[in-house]
């Protein structure tokens, strides 16, 4: 049998502690062991740490790092080209390139320190004297509401509300911000700010931070141009500094030393659109242009383009991690080449006085019109062309506009002041302008009769001041059509026609004798007091425009090497229907056949057209640029006369013409008013006033006062055309300027 013995029976001794005893080195050994615990913990956090912003850097910062480390060993820096000159044929520059300093915001290395960031961005404000921009943020524009949001600014602006809209709508797609207003005043920009407020997506932004926001790309932004050399070497004394700030002094600003007097001919400079650049060929190595480079615009500046912008060139340097430049890489090294240097038909010294005379013929003209109550008068155009090449000597269109204006900068209150002004200074009126020729076109439309046999020197109508058309409808009504001399001028052959610019010679000369639609017989006409029936025997307008068009050139560009050259108009009768739907009349053909009704040239194109009368037949197209130069000074190409056709008329038609011309000045409309000039030097020309606006009683309230004139008769040398725009009789006010002309090229100026 078995005994049950329990521990506490059998009197054990309790079991011993599995613990050891505390001794002094076992409590140094826990100490250590919670140290080590914590030591291997911190540095788990701390790699952790690194290892996550490593990813950080290479995945969502790569890009930026990936540039700034690139920066670090080696970066491009272009070589631009310097811009051609532009010269008088003297030699006298009207175009050159001054080197200027610029300072650069390259947005991605700006500093992440908003702290440091701000120091920057407030001492470059401060310093440059950075503008405030209107901005519109597209996509913060209201879904559905952005057309409301818009003309409310346009309403803050004053400004009509397609003008905004049209502003931010036209604008690529892949451009966010869109600046409205540059350039605004304190007080304008402190309203602004207020009603932008209210007005979801606009902004007022500091240049500096519209370029840091919208360009945000490692591509340098130009923060200030031509920026004082002393400024510009404080912020490159030290470039670490002011991190994402460069400050070079490679920018040529165009200056235009001969001033406003030849805007029109050279235009001027100005950034290149994105439109512009992308069409050249975007970031393609093939693309001559930088997204920074100025453009031509207007004038010889954008005619000219290709030849005076050069070849861009470019070097790779060394930089450091702060960018700043240690060395060139050798070997890769492109240097640029300059554009050519443009030498211009134009002389400097005659061109400037050309434009006091016409500024003088203007002033008188005004003076006149105050005096009875009309309009002021405040434009007109002068040129002065060598028939024997096409050459222009002078191209005066005024008023004019300071072109170094628009290189610097304009703001938008002396942009739209330019705008609004009733006088237009920015148009070019001598290529551009369309004007009815009035008596001018009158040797014209006389050579095209003679050569068609519709007249001989020979012929002759009578002129008692008017006539009357009947219409099909009405034997006894009709229409009258008077002559500028209200007590006519008689019995007047072609060569006093011309002389006496009588428009009842040269209605016979225009109008048509073939049986109208609907009649019964010939056009015919009433002289007053005669009740016999005269006939009309005239070219028609089907061979006035084939003349007009094809012999003469009108209603089409004359290309000359200038920006913005206007076809002008020669009307027709399915012109007249499809335009404004009318059926062509008799009336339309009579108004033509003395320069008026429909018809509109350029003085370009009326001046090019003489001046082959004045020359024997040849028609030359006109040339501004004389030769092409290097930057050696060397000829590379010259630009010799071109003779675009020669006249389908007779010699002995073009001369009789001339003859009728001579007249003029000696018995006829411009008789005795070349006072300076003297009797030594024969002027053959063809005065005009053409007509235009609201008749009363066949005459107009209006008119545009013409001269035109070659010298000296049997050889010449210069034809000189004046326009003055509502100027008046253009025997009273264009004849003068024509005699200043004339006499300071011929040295007869006291």
């Amino acid at each position: 049998m078995r005994t049950k013995v329990s521990r506490r029976g059998l009197n054990l001794p309790a079991p011993k502690s599995i613990v050891p005893p505390e001794t002094p080195e076992s409590g140094h050994d826990q100490r250590l062991t919670r140290r080590v615990f914590l030591l291997r913990g911190a540095m788990v956090l701390g790699f952790g740490a690194v290892l996550a912003k490593l990813g950080l850097m290479q995945l969502r910062e790569r890009p930026r790092y990936q540039a700034a480390a690139q920066g670090s060993m080696v970066r491009f820096e272009p070589l631009r080209a310097p811009r051609g000159l532009i010269l008088d044929r003297n030699g006298e520059v009207l175009a050159r390139n001054r080197r200027s300093w610029t300072v650069w915001l390259v947005p991605t290395e700006l500093p992440d320190d908003e702290v440091e960031r701000e120091r920057i961005r407030e001492q470059l404000i401060t310093a440059l004297g950075l503008d405030e921009l209107l901005v519109v943020h597209r996509p913060a524009l209201p879904p559905g509401n952005e057309r409301a949001v818009l003309d409310e600014l346009a309403e803050v602006l004053n400004v009509p509300g397609a003008e905004v809209a049209g502003k931010v709508f036209s604008a690529p797609k892949d451009q966010r911000y869109v600046v409205v207003r540059e350039k605004l005043r304190p007080e304008e920009a402190a309203s602004l700010r207020e009603a932008a407020k209210r007005l979801p997506g606009v902004h007022v932004l500091n240049r500096f931070d519209y370029l840091a926001v919208a360009a945000g790309s490692a591509v340098p932004v130009a923060l200030a141009e031509d920026v004082p050399r002393e400024l510009a070497l404080t912020l490159a004394a030290n470039p670490t500094a002011l991190p994402g700030i460069r400050v070079t002094d490679d920018t040529l600003v165009r200056e235009y030393p001969g001033g406003p007097d030849f805007s029109h001919i050279l235009g001027y400079v100005g950034p290149i659109t994105k439109e512009e650049y992308e069409a050249a060929g975007g970031d393609s190595p093939a693309n001559p242009y930088r997204p920074d480079d100025r453009v031509g615009r207007g004038g010889v500046e954008q005619a000219m383009e290709e030849v005076l912008r050069g070849q861009h060139g470019g070097r790779w340097v060394q930089v450091d991690a702060r960018n700043v430049v240690v060395g060139e890489v050798p070997g890769r090294r492109r240097d640029p080449v300059p554009g050519l240097t443009v030498v211009l038909t134009i002389d400097a010294e005659l061109q400037r006085a050309v434009t006091q005379a016409l500024a003088e013929g203007i002033r008188e003209a005004d003076r006149a019109a105050r005096e009875k109550g009309r309009d002021p008068v405040g434009s007109g155009v002068a040129i002065v062309l060598d028939p024997r090449s096409g050459e222009l000597l002078a191209l005066v269109s005024l008023p004019t506009y300071a072109n170094a204006r628009f290189v610097r900068g304009l703001t938008q209150a002396e942009y739209q002041a330019l705008l609004d002004d009733p006088f237009h200074p920015l148009v070019n009126f001598a290529i551009s302008g369309e004007f009815p020729p009035g008596s001018t076109v009158k040797p014209l439309l006389a050579c095209a009769a003679l050569q068609e046999g519709v007249i001989t020197t020979q012929t002759t109508y009578t002129c008692r001041g008017s006539i009357r058309v009947p219409t099909v409808w009405d034997e006894q009504g009709g229409n009258t059509y008077v002559c500028w001399l209200a007590t006519g001028h008689g019995e007047v052959d072609v060569l006093d026609g011309i002389a006496q610019s009588c428009n009842i010679f040269f209605y016979n000369v225009g109008a048509p004798g073939q049986t109208p639609e609907g009649g019964t017989e010939p056009l015919h006409y009433y002289i007053p007091g005669d009740p016999e029936k005269q006939y009309f025997e005239g070219l028609g307008i089907e061979r006035i425009e084939k003349y007009l068009r094809e012999v003469f050139g009108f209603g089409q560009v004359t290309g000359i090497e200038l920006a913005g050259e206007a076809d002008g108009l020669v009307p027709n009768p399915r012109w007249l229907f499809q335009t404004l739907r009318e059926y062509w009349s008799v009336g339309d053909t009579i108004n033509v056949s003395i320069g008026q009704g429909h018809l509109a040239c350029t003085p370009l194109q009326l001046a090019c057209a003489l001046a082959a009368i004045a020359n024997g037949g040849t028609y030359y197209r006109p040339r501004i640029v004389k030769e092409l130069r290097d930057a050696a000074g060397q000829v590379v190409r010259r630009f010799e006369p071109e003779a675009v056709r020669q006249l389908a008329i007779a010699p002995e038609h073009i001369e009789t013409v001339r003859r009728g011309m001579r007249r003029t000045v000696t018995d006829g409309t411009a008789k005795g008013k070349f006072v300076r000039t003297g009797d030594d030097i024969p002027i053959a020309g063809k005065t005009g006033t053409a007509e235009y606006g609201e008749a009363e009683e066949g005459r107009y309230k209006k008119a545009h006062a013409w001269f035109t004139a070659f010298a000296p008769y049997d050889d010449p040398e210069i034809l000189v055309l004046v326009l003055i725009r509502d100027g008046g009789e253009g025997s009273t006010f264009a004849v003068p300027v024509a005699d200043q002309i004339f006499a300071t090229y011929f040295g007869r100026v006291a």
